[in-house]
């Protein structure tokens, strides 16, 4: 008697839902487990698909988040080309608190467009110029 391992077969609807939180933000090995699909089929059809995050970066003219420390995560250059120019704010002359609210409302905006791992940089972002403000005022 011969025993075969099943095979798990996942719908479009399914495969739809692990696109979505996985373009979100949130880790293969995450999305595999929440969905019940494999990862190395998880990250074949991202790659196939062209969902990878590098390749969403590419189509959205950013670097790769693996680019370097040197070069400032995608959120924060849009954070001072899009709210900066938009709100009409002077950037050389803003104030810690300032730059702290345009990453919030930054990170907020992202947050309803999907872009979680974007968000969390900018919110990180906001962290830190807290704590400038704070270390500034007293």
């Amino acid at each position: 008697m011969q025993h075969h391992r099943l095979r798990k077969y996942r719908g479009p609807e399914t495969w739809k839902q692990v696109r979505e939180a996985f373009i979100a933000g949130e880790s293969g090995p995450s999305c595999a487990r929440r969905f019940d699909v494999g990862l190395a089929n998880l990250r074949r059809r991202a790659r196939a698909e062209g969902w990878t995050r590098a390749a969403i970066a590419a189509q959205l003219d950013l670097k790769p988040l693996r680019g370097g420390a040197d070069a400032p995560p995608p959120a924060i250059a849009a954070l001072t080309l899009q709210d900066g120019l938009e709100l009409g704010f002077d950037l050389e002359g803003v104030q810690p608190r300032e730059a702290m609210g345009m990453a919030v409302r930054r990170a907020s905006a992202l947050l309803a467009a999907g872009q979680a791992t974007e968000a969390a940089a900018l919110l990180r972002a906001a962290d830190a110029l807290e704590r400038l403000a704070w270390a500034a005022e007293g």
